[in-house]
Formats: structure tokens, C-alpha cells, sequence
């Protein structure tokens, strides 16, 4: 068993350094065909945006931990759980996808949440968007399989797929209780040597709806991207947002790739190249990894300084 996971770590590094190959020679191969991107006050304004996005996003993900905890009975207040949330995404860029637990854990000990819960709870998050962002890549096949029918052309249909959502607010509730029923060994070791507690099916269609709305809005920020910076032709929000999330879920499964570096960019090459052509695709997987990278040091220097400001209040208001 020791020797697989030696072997199966391996693969996955392996899998990263040829994502990142891939990813470069792509690039590389189409930076020529990308149109200059001018700097006016329109592409300044979505260079901006898209940061601000990730900040937002990092917010509702705030909400969506402080929702699970509050379901376990641990009210935490928003200036609080956004210090420790936002600090804590420096961790994303740790090879292995933990850092930012272990992080937000050493954090929310520091200001007396409970780490078990803390933990817990974090985990829990991490779970609810691999599904949700399962569910919405299971979309992008269809929209996939409509590019390939139609012979590159925008899809048609996809728009109309929009209906299905609500299943993937519920999927992950439904999930929790498919598991605790058919593999409670799995949900035990998951749990920490107990059944996943289910929330609240008000909190789980709540948390579920942030993290869609995550998903929708960085699709958005992909679609003006391309159309602002790269001069594409109008693209589909809905077919975009669905085959960005696809992108996500890969870098965010695979081990070693920190913040899904080199993964999530050869998917996105992969993925776009159908529905914008190659050259617009390899450029989106440059601008959105900038996007990220920005925003999550946006969000980190937010953290840090509403930690000092709160930190620089407290001795004041005991004096």
C-alpha cells in the first residue's frame, strides 16, 4: 500500500511538470496570433474588476464557512471568520491542497474558534465545492459535445441547460446522506471517526447557492476578459462558466499543483481552444492565473490589515 502511494505521488507530480509543459508550449506556439491587449480606460477597468472578483468570491466563500459553522451551533462574527478566511488563502499556494486548512485552522486558534470546528468545517467547505463544481463540469461535457456537433460553432442549445441547475444546489445534501447510507466506513474516516453531520437543508441550498454564484461570476470574468483584452467574438456565459469550472476542479484535485498551478491552465487550453480558439484560450489561461494571483494577494493584504486594525482597536476600547 506504502509502495502505490509512492507511485501514485509520483504520477501526480509527473501529471503537474507535463500541465505546465503543455501549458507553456501552447502558449508559446500561439502568443503571436493574441492582438495587443490596449491599455484604455475599458481594459483597465476589466483588469480591475477581475481582481475585485476574486475578492468577492473569497467573501461568499467568508459566508459559506461561517454558514456550516453556525449550522454546528458556533456563531462566528463576519469580521472575524473574513480575517482568518482571507489570511488564510496564502496556504492554496503549499503543494498538496492543504495549507489553507492547516492555515485557516492555526488561525481561527488565535482568535478562540474552536480548531476542531474550524477544521472541520473548512473541510466540509472544500468537499461542497468539489461537488458543485463536479456538477457544473458534468455540464460542460454537453456543451462539449454540442461545440464538437456543431464543427466549432458557439453552442446553441447550452443556454437552455440553465434548468439543471438547481440540481447542483441540492447534490451535495443529497450526497452527504448517499454516503452516510451506502459507505459509512468512508463517511467515518471523512468525519473524523463519525457520520458527516447533515446540515440544514436551508444552510446547504444556501451555502450551495454562494458557491454557484462563485462559479457564475468568475465565468463571467473569463467572458469579459476575452472579449475586452483579446478581441473575441461574444461568447456564451452560461458554455464558459461551465467549461472554467471544469478547468477548476481538475487543478483543484490534483495533488502537488499549488492553487492548481499548471493544471488548471492546460485544461483551460484544452477546454477554451472548442469554443474560442487556441490562441484566445492560451491567453485567458494567462490573464485569469495573473486574475487569481492578484486577487489572492488582494484579499491576504485585506486580511492582514483588518487583523492589525482590529488588533491596534482592542487595546483601545480596554484602556
Amino acid at each position: 500500500m506504502k509502495y502505490a502511494k509512492t507511485v501514485l505521488k509520483w504520477l501526480m507530480y509527473a501529471a503537474v511538470v507535463a500541465s505546465i509543459v503543455f501549458f507553456v508550449r501552447a502558449f508559446m506556439t500561439h502568443m503571436e496570433k493574441l492582438p495587443p491587449i490596449p491599455l484604455n480606460l475599458a481594459t483597465v477597468s476589466i483588469g480591475l474588476l477581475s481582481m475585485v472578483s476574486v475578492v468577492v468570491t473569497h467573501f461568499f466563500g467568508t459566508h459559506v464557512w461561517r454558514l456550516l459553522m453556525s449550522d454546528q451551533g458556533h456563531r462566528v462574527p463576519t469580521r472575524l471568520a473574513v480575517q482568518v478566511f482571507f489570511i488564510s488563502q496564502l496556504g492554496k499556494y503549499l503543494p498538496g491542497n492543504v495549507g489553507q486548512f492547516i492555515g485557516r485552522g492555526v488561525l481561527a486558534k488565535s482568535t478562540g474558534i474552536p480548531v476542531g470546528v474550524a477544521v472541520g468545517t473548512a473541510v466540509f467547505e472544500g468537499i461542497w465545492n468539489l461537488v458543485i463544481s463536479c456538477s457544473l463540469a458534468l455540464l460542460g461535457t454537453v456543451v462539449l459535445w454540442d461545440l464538437h456537433n456543431a464543427g466549432g460553432a458557439a453552442p446553441a442549445f447550452a443556454s437552455k441547460l440553465v434548468w439543471i441547475l438547481p440540481l447542483a444546489l441540492v447534490a451535495p445534501w443529497l450526497g452527504i446522506k448517499v454516503v452516510n447510507t451506502l459507505l459509512p466506513r468512508l463517511s467515518m474516516k471523512i468525519g473524523g471517526g463519525q457520520l458527516l453531520r447533515l446540515p440544514q437543508l436551508r444552510t446547504a441550498l444556501f451555502v450551495s447557492l454562494l458557491i454557484l454564484i462563485n462559479f457564475m461570476q468568475q465565468g463571467y470574468v473569463v467572458k469579459l476578459q476575452s472579449e475586452y483584452l483579446f478581441a473575441s467574438p461574444d461568447i456564451d456565459w452560461f458554455s464558459i462558466a461551465l467549461l472554467y469550472s471544469s478547468a477548476w476542479v481538475v487543478g483543484y484535485v490534483v495533488p502537488g499543483s499549488p492553487g492548481g498551478l499548471g493544471v488548471r491552465e492546460a485544461m483551460m487550453v484544452v477546454l477554451f481552444t472548442p469554443l474560442t480558439g487556441a490562441a484566445v484560450a492560451a491567453g485567458l489561461a494567462v490573464s485569469m492565473r495573473l486574475t487569481t494571483l492578484l486577487g489572492d494577494a488582494l484579499t491576504v493584504l485585506l486580511g492582514v490589515l483588518g487583523r492589525r486594525l482590529q488588533s491596534h482597536q482592542t487595546p483601545a476600547a480596554t484602556s
